[in-house]
């Protein structure tokens, strides 16, 4: 019988920070070059992980000064 090896995509969240911005879209631009834009998996999920990433931010607006 043939056999097959199977990967499954692994999605979650992480916090990566806050910024100012004048709106969502430069807030999201902002965000991808904060230095915590990257994954950090401890020693077993990064055993079990292969190539890792942030594909995505959710922008929330937090407060008006």
């Amino acid at each position: 019988m043939p056999k097959y090896r199977v990967h499954g995509t692994v999605t979650g969240g992480k916090y990566i920070g806050d910024v100012e911005a004048k709106d969502e879209k430069e807030a999201r631009e902002k965000a991808w070059q904060l230095d915590g834009c990257y994954p950090n998996l401890c020693h077993q999920c990064a055993s079990e992980c292969e190539d890792a990433e942030v594909t995505d931010l959710h922008v929330e607006f937090v407060e008006d000064e």
